[in-house]
């Protein structure tokens, strides 16, 4: 008999990984979209610079990560095998949810939705409370003090 996990986040993060949660805000953008807000030339421009940096973000350290051969699956921190601290993760300590984040940004901008835009903090807190609590917790267990030491010198976004 397959026993259950108590942690009710448990089945709350297999029905909302990061991008689920991430395509949801982006479609609370698209759905709350206001001409008034866009400033044509200027929200297309700012959007595509975000959106770009962002993306870089998420490229350059899903590329780490599978160089340095450790899970990127956030449903499965228990499986990392290598705290890796250079690159983004200079800079972060969870680039591709900042490089997330940034996205559904430019969403925001370049659809006009100040809902949104306004939206950014609460799509961060749900990560953080759904996964990267998550996801530090395992890792803390995992490379104990080399983790604490790299916690302490770099925040959790920027």
């Amino acid at each position: 008999m397959m026993k259950r996990n108590p942690d009710p986040l448990v089945r709350i993060r297999r029905w909302l990984p990061p991008p689920v949660i991430l395509l949801i805000f982006m479609a609370g953008d698209l759905l709350t979209t206001n001409p008034h807000f866009v400033i044509a030339s200027v929200s297309r421009l700012l959007s595509l610079a975000i959106a770009t940096v962002s993306l870089c973000f998420i490229l350059f350290t899903a590329w780490q990560m599978h160089s340095h051969k450790t899970t990127l699956n956030p449903l499965h921190a228990d499986r990392t095998t290598t705290l890796v601290t250079r690159g983004c993760y200079r800079l972060s300590r969870n680039p591709i949810y900042l490089g997330m984040s940034g996205l559904q940004l430019a969403t925001a901008i370049y659809c006009g939705s100040l809902p949104g835009a306004m939206a950014l903090p609460i799509f961060m807190l749900a990560v953080a409370r759904l996964h990267i609590d998550f996801e530090e917790a395992q890792l803390r267990l995992r490379f104990g003090q080399d983790w604490d030491r790299y916690a302490q010198r770099v925040r959790r976004w920027l």
